[in-house]
């Protein structure tokens, strides 16, 4: 009864979104203790071998990276989500791929990912950033930890739990709904301003990057960085953090060493490797300025003065947390929420804009919780926009932001009936899983109702936007609570219309729109 109560008052308090992820990890939690040795040896014993997982032609030195080359190969890394699809059509379930000395598995089968999801023991491995983990390493003026995304085992753990109960909990987020909603109207002042005679508004992905930034310093720099006004100068804090990220996700594309691109700048520093760290620089220096001045306003704070702390001051004096970790944390926040969230609102518009019908149902309920134009967000009117909710979710079903999860487990498992050796790279590709009809019916189709059904019968692992388990997204919950009052705020004071050819996706590191988003924006 106690855990039926707790998970009524978690949908009350969060909405069916918050409900949905917490039966995922309970059902990661449960099915991890019922594994057992025994049925694994079983598994391992019968599982055809490795070297028989189809591939493509692997040629010395360079594997199956051939494929992805100019001229000669027939994929491109930047459609690396359509390259799965052919493979899934050529080689069924599951394949494997060798990048110069990387062995990666892929699969494409939830059940798949729940064989992942049980053996990842503890300490979960998953695929590092080997540009961000050298830089911070090259910084210990700035860096005493190489960060929460970066660090494994014990010391990882250690520093996400000391981390987490700030930026997951309910009320730490709560608490941040009004300053949110006051940055996305200024967003809307900044739509009406920049909208040309077809009430376009050019360069729009870009303005999203300026209110993504704008709103997540408001939480990680108790700070506003006007990224807002009018015709922002480049050498502007806000412009320059903007373009520090962006740099910086297209050089770890190539740095990083998929596809086999050699990785050089590990040996020697070549250009590229010195444009990012140039470019780490500037986003570090003015990161850090701000949760410096942060700091120094904390120490003006009367210890005996009943005062709220804010997240970040909360972080900054979280017990058994040195301050150098939680600066790290607040700039990995700041760093992966650009892009992210920015991209996720774009393609929730293009399908919104896509179904006009979506989009008017959406409109009633966002003008019965908010009935006037000077009504605000709070946990109650947040908790009743469940449709928006859903049309989120049916978003990232078709457009996620991570096409696929990765990971290196420490045991031999089976994958679709091959046994896949302990160290192998094991990347289960989420996109196709979303798009396969044994998961969802009408996979193609943009269908918010799905969420709502009462008889939803989804496997717990076909839908995994924020990762899974115990290196699950740590900023899921600011993220979410972000594009419900910005998509809100969009939907309350326009119709969004698109009119131009199908927009997909480019892969990099997080997925993007291949086009750009020129909407409509009819005021209401």
């Amino acid at each position: 009864m106690k855990m039926m109560l707790r998970r009524s008052l978690l949908r009350t308090a969060c909405g069916e979104w918050a409900f949905f992820h917490e039966l995922q990890l309970n059902s990661i939690r449960s099915a991890a203790t019922a594994n057992t040795t025994s049925h694994q040896d079983v598994q391992l014993s019968s599982a055809k071998p490795y070297e028989d997982i189809p591939h493509l032609p692997m040629l010395p030195f360079v594997g199956t990276a051939w494929a992805y080359w100019p001229i000669v190969g027939r994929y491109s890394t930047a459609k690396f989500h359509k390259a799965a699809h052919e493979k899934r059509k050529r080689f069924g379930d599951i394949h494997r791929e060798k990048f110069g000395a990387l062995d990666i598995v892929f699969s494409f089968r939830a059940e798949d990912m729940e064989t992942v999801s049980r053996n990842e023991g503890p300490y979960p491995n998953k695929a590092e950033f080997t540009t961000i983990k050298a830089y911070r390493e090259s910084r210990k003026e700035w860096y005493s930890t190489i960060g929460v995304m970066i660090l494994k085992g014990k010391e990882w753990h250690d520093l996400r739990s000391k981390t987490q109960k700030h930026l997951m909990k309910p009320k730490a987020i709560e608490a941040y709904m009004i300053p949110m909603q006051d940055v996305a109207q200024d967003f809307i002042k900044k739509i009406f301003l920049a909208r040309d005679s077809s009430k376009e508004v050019p360069y729009f992905l870009e303005e999203l990057y300026k209110w993504a930034l704008e709103s997540i310093a408001v939480i990680g720099l108790d700070t506003r960085l006007e990224c807002l006004q009018k015709d922002l100068p480049n050498d502007s804090d806000g412009m320059k953090m903007i373009n520090s990220v962006q740099t910086q996700f297209h050089l770890m594309t190539e740095l990083e060493g998929f596809a086999g691109s050699l990785a050089l700048w590990k040996y020697f520093s070549t250009p590229k490797w010195r444009k990012f760290t140039q470019a780490s620089d500037v986003f570090t220096e003015i990161a850090f300025k701000y949760i410096n001045r942060a700091l120094e306003e904390l120490k003006k704070i009367d210890g005996t003065e009943e005062k709220e702390l804010t997240l970040l001051q909360a972080m900054l004096t979280t017990k058994g947390l040195d301050v150098s970790s939680a600066m790290v944390t607040v700039a990995d926040m700041l760093i992966s929420g650009i892009d992210t969230t920015s991209h996720t609102v774009g393609f929730l518009l293009y399908h919104l804009a896509r179904n006009p019908d979506k989009q008017e149902k959406l409109y009633h309920e966002v003008l019965k919780a908010f009935p006037s134009k000077e009504s605000k967000m709070s946990p109650t009117v947040f908790a009743e926009l469940r449709y928006l909710k859903c049309c989120f979710k049916e978003s990232q079903r078709l457009h996620p932001i991570v096409s696929g999860l990765a990971r290196v487990l420490d045991r031999d498992v089976v994958l679709s009936g091959y046994r896949v050796p302990a160290g192998t790279m094991i990347s289960v590709m989420l996109q196709e899983i979303y798009r396969r009809e044994e998961y969802y019916k009408k996979p193609l189709e943009f269908l918010p109702e799905r969420w709502l059904a009462k008889d939803k019968d989804f496997y717990p692992f076909s839908f995994l936007p924020f990762g899974f388990g115990r290196r699950s997204c740590i900023g899921r919950r600011l993220a979410e609570t972000e594009v419900i009052i910005l998509t809100s705020e969009i939907i309350r004071n326009f119709r969004v219309e698109y009119h131009h050819e199908d927009i997909d996706m480019m892969t990099t590191l997080v997925s993007t729109p291949d086009k750009p988003l020129r909407f409509n924006f009819i005021e209401r």
